[in-house]
């Protein structure tokens, strides 16, 4: 017999401010019929508040029409042993639910403070006062240092044991990729209201079910990770197809008889394992039981079996107005001067990431200085041919200079004499130009780096600066070393690792488009 009749999966996200598409939370509901299985249209609401009453009016209407489910959610339910005790007092997994629950305050809007909950809590748990770790850049916490570098994991693990040999993040990671700390602070205080609300049919797992041997209360909570089944790569954004992977997976394995074996103990736990798993650490659903995971079909939704059939736009001044209106719609662009507010569209619509504009930083006479420095015949540096390739040319003057000084014969051996990247030498080159023109750099963050020096150094002062360098190293401290110069040139930037090539020209377009014959 089947175990549930509805499976819901959530793809969660600890976003502070409304968000979203890509990156953001995905709901998907599946139920099984005569017809077999039935994968309802995912919905997609912006904040965790919207999120957690659509689960509440699910788990009302499952309790309505006398159908059990299970709800997965992809953050983790426990800490590595031992945490528990050091964060709430208790060594279970049910005080440190309760003990986030109070600590944990999550607006409507999404606004939250899971970074000082954090900070606070490392005290609890290291004499040394440190095992999470990161933080928003430009921001300081006294016990929340910004990378993993230097932390101590004796004491208490790193990463559970559902986690240990994957390629998980450990649940103290609350910033960079594929991070899920913040998730977890987030989530696990959301799911300890929902407890107090559905306590007598709600049931959490494994804790409370032992694995698979107790799923007998209406609703199961379930922790999943996204990949837990292959998705559908025609299913945008992945988030989305990851959560009705899991949805459609759960009612396939459970049509079959065989979700329980998903959800059971692996084989392979020893009893001390088990113990620490059903304590306080849980353990996500199909961990261990690879061949089974692998055995689930793709889903296949009604809303995709002819997807050639949509209609979609062809007229390019029509595509560029919903584009532009889009990014209006969803971009908070409110703490840049209105004279930025086309700089930034123009910059988004570039890499497709709406939340870039909490990131974009300028001087709002960034706009009057560029046209000044073009009708006065400044020319335009590039530290790349990829910047000079995104700028359009015919918004500009027709005397106006493209300068990339990055192939110039001379740029290699004055790398070595100055100890330094191609990009940075190739900026040295800039000196003879750099008054009154532009700068545009979207590409290396040493060409950024050098550039300040040499202006630091009394080099002559280029009209604007618009500095979007991309990458894991340098490119976040230039950019802020930039921002906090205080030279007295207009500049717009793109604070942290996001930048690029198409960026910097996108930002250079915005400006420069229609105004020269």
């Amino acid at each position: 017999m089947p175990l549930f009749d509805r499976y819901i999966a959530v793809d969660w996200s600890a976003e502070a401010k409304k968000k979203k598409g890509p990156d953001s939370i995905w709901i998907a509901d599946a139920s099984r019929g005569a017809n077999g299985i039935r994968l309802a249209e995912s919905v997609n609401p912006g904040t965790r508040s919207e999120t957690m009453l659509i689960v509440a009016a699910r788990i009302r209407e499952s309790r309505t029409r006398g159908e059990r489910m299970v709800i997965g959610f992809d953050f983790p339910f426990g800490y590595p042993a031992g945490a528990a005790e050091k964060l709430s007092g208790s060594p279970n997994w049910r005080s440190l639910w309760q003990g986030i629950g109070a600590l944990i305050h999550d607006a409507d809007d999404n606004a939250n403070n899971r970074f000082d909950v954090a900070s606070d809590l490392n005290m609890r748990l290291s004499a040394k006062g440190y095992l999470y770790w990161g933080h928003p850049e430009g921001r300081s916490y006294d016990r929340l240092r910004p990378t993993r570098a230097g932390l101590d994991y004796s004491e208490i693990a790193e990463k559970r044991l559902a986690e240990r040999g994957s390629t998980a993040k450990p649940v103290w990671q609350l910033s960079g990729g594929g991070n899920v700390g913040g998730q977890a602070l987030t989530g696990i205080a959301r799911l300890e209201a929902l407890r107090r609300e559905f306590g007598e049919v709600l049931s959490v797992w494994p804790f409370e079910t032992d694995f698979e041997r107790r799923l007998d209360q209406p609703v199961t909570l379930v922790e999943i990770y996204p990949t837990i089944f292959t998705r559908d790569e025609r299913m945008l954004p992945k988030d989305r197809g990851q959560v009705e992977a899991v949805a459609h997976g759960f009612a396939e394995l459970d049509a079959k008889g065989r979700l329980g074996e998903l959800l059971s103990a692996p084989a392979s736990l020893g009893d001390a394992e088990r113990a620490a798993i059903m304590r306080e650490e849980g353990w996500i659903a199909g961990m261990g039981h690879d061949a089974l995971r692998r055995s689930v079909s793709l889903p296949r939704p009604k809303h995709m079996t002819r997807p050639s059939a949509q209609p979609y736009l062809r007229d390019p001044d029509a595509i560029y107005a919903r584009s532009f209106a889009t990014i209006r719609a969803e971009a908070d662009l409110s703490h840049l001067s209105p004279a930025l507010h086309d700089v930034a569209i123009r910059m988004i619509h570039a890499c497709g990431m709406v939340d870039l504009a909490a990131d974009i930083v300028g001087s709002p006479d960034i706009v009057a200085a560029v046209m000044q420095s073009l009708g006065k015949g400044g020319a335009i540096l590039c530290d790349c041919e990829m910047v000079r390739a995104g700028i359009i040319r015919r918004t500009l003057p027709l005397d106006t200079d493209l300068i990339v000084t990055l192939n110039d014969p001379a740029v290699p051996d004055l790398a070595k004499s100055l100890g330094t990247t191609r990009s940075a030498a190739a900026v040295e080159l800039w000196r003879p130009r750099l008054e009154n023109s532009i700068a545009v750099i979207g590409n290396a963050p040493t060409a950024l780096f050098h550039l300040i020096e040499m202006l630091e150094a009394g080099a002559p002062r280029p009209a604007a600066i618009i500095a979007a360098p991309v990458g894991f190293v340098g490119a976040a401290e230039s950019k802020a070393l930039l921002v906090a110069s205080g030279f007295p040139i207009p500049f717009v930037t793109v604070t942290g690792r996001r930048g690029g090539s198409a960026i910097a020209s996108a930002a250079f377009n915005a400006i420069s488009k229609g105004a020269w014959a």
